[in-house]
């Protein structure tokens, strides 16, 4: 059994943490916040008394890392997946539109969905069937100093594709525009999505507030399996000794006489903590995410979740009586006044629903200046490995190589690979 030190208490370093205390190993996690989750948590609303989750999350059934530690630690119950992929989607006047898989063996279920669906025209909708049907015949090498905007222009997508089609699952997925967003991670999002079955592309929703779907339950598998958790503890610097780190030096207390470290934080609070000579130069730009939380007299809406087209609103999501509008690759909103916003959107909403804003009887907006790194082709061709040139040291955390953009499966996946190159190191 090796001593382990686990710094972020986010998805990545509760993953990390979770599968080295599975491999019987001693594990302290360290979370400079008084609460687990990194940026994505819930919290109380004063307001309203209603448990709110800081942003709305997304994951699909692709998100095979996220699944599998689900259920090591007992939350598989905390979250609901579709059978098969089956979103509303919302146009201006109250316009309804179906994407949805039919029951026939994939993949023809798939392409029914894209078929019938009549958002779009039919001539758009085959030259998108085109695109699909094309997209393995792309030498990854290719793809890797375009843009999605780039690549999808020399397939032909017209301008009405792109908006509205190609753009929703850009910024649905990589939080970006087009124009700055990696045309190899975007392809290797499709491949991922559409090209590995039917569970693949549907959409999983948590039950519950996001530190209760996950947090709770990861502490509690770390507690059974007698690992520690340090909350409110900030790390200030690691201490190195001839290619290994020796302590850990916190606003607490300075650690010492373990085996191995997880770094699970971002890549610039990690360059913080004096290790900068052992990362690559990335210049790591960021995207914001508004989420914008409505509480309702009454609400006119029936359906769990809607994507919107043509919209500065992404998705809406159905809780009864609130509901939370997202707003992504918000960069332009990150600056603007709350009250500014709130008008700006109920102004928005009232285009796509029947929600009148005399309807509106509180609201809360968040703004996640942070939320996800930009998927641009110079950071996709750098991102390190987890593997570090510190013998006990290994990172974690979206950011680094995983092969996929800024989101929790990209976090869960980096926090098993480092806790599996410890399982290695430590035989």
């Amino acid at each position: 059994m090796k001593k382990c030190v686990v710094i972020g208490g986010g998805f990545a370093g509760l993953t990390a943490a979770a599968y080295l205390s599975n491999a019987g190993h001693s594990v302290e996690l360290i979370e400079a916040s008084p609460k687990l989750g990194g940026r994505a948590y819930s919290f109380q609303d004063r307001s309203t008394g209603d448990v709110i989750d800081n942003g709305q999350h997304i994951m699909m059934g692709c998100y095979k890392e996220t699944l599998k530690f689900l259920s090591m630690i007992g939350a598989s119950g905390n979250i609901e997946i579709q059978k098969q992929l089956d979103v509303i989607f919302l146009k201006k006047n109250y316009q309804l539109f179906h994407l949805k898989a039919s029951s026939a063996p994939y993949p023809f279920n798939l392409l029914s969905a894209l078929l019938h669906f009549t958002a779009l025209s039919r001539t758009n909708r085959l030259s998108i069937l085109k695109f699909f049907l094309k997209i393995f015949l792309v030498h990854p090498d290719r793809l890797k100093s375009l843009s999605v905007k780039q690549w999808l222009q020399i397939e032909l997508q017209n301008e009405e594709t792109i908006k509205s089609f190609w753009e929703i699952l850009t910024v649905g997925t990589l939080n970006t525009s087009t124009e700055k967003a990696s045309a190899k991670i975007f392809s290797d999002v499709l491949k991922e999505i559409f090209f590995k079955g039917t569970k693949s592309a549907s959409i999983i929703l948590p039950l519950k507030g996001l530190s209760e779907t996950y947090c709770g339950q990861a502490a509690n598998y770390l507690s059974k399996n007698d690992g520690i958790i340090s909350l409110s503890e900030k790390v200030e610097s690691l201490i190195f000794d001839v290619e290994k780190v020796v302590a850990v030096k916190t606003d607490k207390r300075v650690v010492e006489n373990f085996d191995f470290v997880v770094t699970a934080v971002p890549f610039y609070a990690l360059k913080k903590l004096g290790v900068a000579e052992i990362l690559p130069e990335l210049n790591v730009n960021y995207s914001t995410i508004v989420s914008i939380h409505l509480w309702l007299d009454i609400n006119p809406l029936e359906e769990k979740f809607y994507g919107l087209i043509d919209s500065m609103i992404h998705w809406i999501f159905n809780h009864g009586k609130h509901i939370t509008l997202v707003i992504s690759n918000a960069d332009y909103l990150s600056i603007r006044d709350k009250k500014e916003i709130l008008e700006i959107a109920l102004m928005e909403l009232e285009k796509f629903t029947s929600i009148k804003r005399q309807d509106v009887i509180s609201s809360k907006i968040i703004k996640e200046k942070r939320a996800t790194f930009v998927p641009s082709n110079d950071l996709i061709n750098k991102r390190p490995s987890s593997k570090t040139k510190i013998k006990n040291l290994f990172l974690a955390g979206d950011w680094t190589d995983t092969g996929l953009p800024s989101t929790i499966e990209s976090a869960v996946k980096s926090g098993r690979t480092a806790a599996e190159l410890i399982r290695v190191s430590a035989k």
